[in-house]
């Protein structure tokens, strides 16, 4: 599982350049594209388990996910089935660290801004992307595109997330990832 974890984050650490250090907030996503956390007050507070799927090349591992969301930031982490954490990050609306990450070269806005792509409201979504960027949004998908490539596709099922399903594809990347909510509380 590090090792695909290893293998899924590479590639767009290859992708990432000086602009990932110039902000802490900001980082080269598949498709060569910019994204640049938002604040989690976009949002309402919850909490949510999930099943998740990675699938890069063919290869197909599973971790389950713990993502805790209120007006402080956002907390991740990844752990296998069996309770190893394997990803563990962090973002305090002003930063995004990382304690535990399958390879210290991995930036860890990025897994947190593969999240925000998916879950935060298409307007915020908008607001962290470069002007040329294109965010369409219809019931059960959303789609960020640059000029006319998908850049990422996500597809909802079960109601919007936090609390239903969705499936993210980064075709640049051949990287799919089917995520599964196992709970989701909503914190007041």
């Amino acid at each position: 599982m590090k090792r695909l974890l290893s293998s899924l984050l590479f590639l767009p650490l290859l992708m990432t350049t000086a602009c990932s250090l110039s902000d802490p907030r900001c980082a080269k996503l598949p498709g060569d594209v910019r994204y640049c956390l938002q604040p989690t007050t976009a949002v309402m507070p919850f909490d949510v388990q999930q099943k998740v799927e990675l699938t890069l090349n063919g290869l197909r591992e599973t971790m389950v996910v713990e993502l805790e969301v209120d007006a402080f930031g956002m907390r991740f982490a990844g752990l296998t089935p069996f309770g190893q954490t394997l990803v563990q990050a962090s973002y305090d609306n002003r930063e995004a660290r990382a304690g535990v990450l399958p390879d210290k070269r991995l930036e860890p806005v990025l897994f947190l801004a593969f999240l925000q792509l998916a879950l935060w409201p298409a307007d915020s979504v908008r607001a962290g992307l470069d002007a040329t960027i294109v965010v369409q949004e219809s019931m059960g998908q959303r789609r960020v595109l640059e000029g006319g490539n998908v850049v990422i596709e996500v597809s909802y099922t079960g109601g919007r997330p936090p609390s239903g399903d969705m499936r993210i594809v980064f075709p640049s990347a051949q990287l799919e990832i089917d995520v599964k909510t196992l709970n989701t509380q909503t914190t007041k």
